[in-house]
């Protein structure tokens, strides 16, 4: 495995040259952090009203998404970004929009946050928002990566409740296997993404290293969290009757069942070694992250 660790000022981009939206979520922050402490100066796009720290060495932005003007101004001077929005509806219009904004503002380069299955004609939601961004990309000329990460290990801590009132994870996923990738090592790539653009162009699938059942995922918590943890196959519709009485709304229960759709039916059991590739190491395994958010996973909340 050749040694691919990023070194201070590496990359064609000056300080305060490459600019990341969804700064502050978990993929955001990561890469922002590491962007920091390379000494890339990054600009930060974080909502107006955001309070939530930065990296020291980087720069805060502010700029609400959804206006345009206001994005281009946040962009001026930026060479490279990285797109990350949060899920909602209309993300894949709101994403072409900023991948205007971007090449009208001078940007050379964009390093997307996409999802495995991204497809503009997909019945699935999300996977058909990230198609159409991905689409716009293509289209835009401007270098590009869209990254295509499967689903998160960070996913297990919206079960924190669950486990800790009935010791059970309850989702509609029968013995479908998943290759969960740890947002950690998806930060790791974008960050090569931006900074070595020969190495990594297109589309990119990331995974984590296997892909286990949820029987297998719930076995792993029960050994991390030190309590028994089971799964319990439900069907779609008690799930989705359960999101409404944790008062999620009908759009993102719409996006959740199609891509526990997805998983059920077998499509995101692959495995891909781009991870170990791009950043040179292996990917985190479920244990590692159990054992790594173990405090989090017990607290219930």
């Amino acid at each position: 495995m050749s040694d691919t660790t990023l070194a201070p000022g590496t990359g064609p981009w000056g300080p305060g040259e490459i600019t990341v939206t969804g700064a502050t979520g978990t993929v955001g922050a990561a890469v922002a952090a590491e962007l920091a402490s390379l000494g890339h100066r990054p600009r930060l796009v974080t909502r107006p009203s955001s309070e939530a720290a930065v990296p020291a060495g980087a720069q805060r932005v502010p700029a609400d998404l959804g206006d345009t003007g206001a994005v281009r101004h946040a962009l001026r001077g930026s060479r490279a970004l990285l797109l990350l929005t949060p899920l909602a509806p209309g993300q894949g219009h709101w994403q072409a929009e900023l991948v205007g904004a971007a090449k009208a503002a001078g940007v050379e380069r964009v390093v997307k946050i996409s999802a495995l299955g991204a497809d503009p004609s997909s019945t699935v939601s999300v996977h058909r928002e990230h198609g159409r961004a991905e689409r716009a990309l293509r289209a835009s000329g401007l270098s590009h990566a869209s990254l295509r990460p499967n689903a998160f290990m960070q996913n297990a801590l919206q079960w924190r409740a669950s486990i800790a009132r009935r010791g059970t994870i309850e989702l509609p996923m029968g013995g479908a296997r998943v290759s969960m990738i740890d947002a950690r090592d998806i930060a790791a790539v974008a960050v090569h993404a931006l900074l070595e653009p020969e190495r990594v162009d297109g589309e990119v699938e990331l995974t984590g290293p296997e892909a286990l059942s949820y029987a297998e995922i719930a076995a792993h918590l029960s050994d991390g969290t030190g309590g028994e943890v089971r799964y319990v196959d439900v069907d779609p519709q008690v799930s989705a009757a359960n999101m409404r009485a944790a008062g999620v709304p009908e759009w993102a229960i719409e996006a959740r069942l199609g891509l526990y759709g997805t998983i059920r039916a077998g499509e995101a059991e692959r495995v891909s070694s781009e991870v170990r590739r791009i950043t040179g190491r292996e990917p985190c395994r479920f244990p590692e992250f159990v054992a790594r958010a173990g405090a989090a996973l017990r607290s219930g909340t």
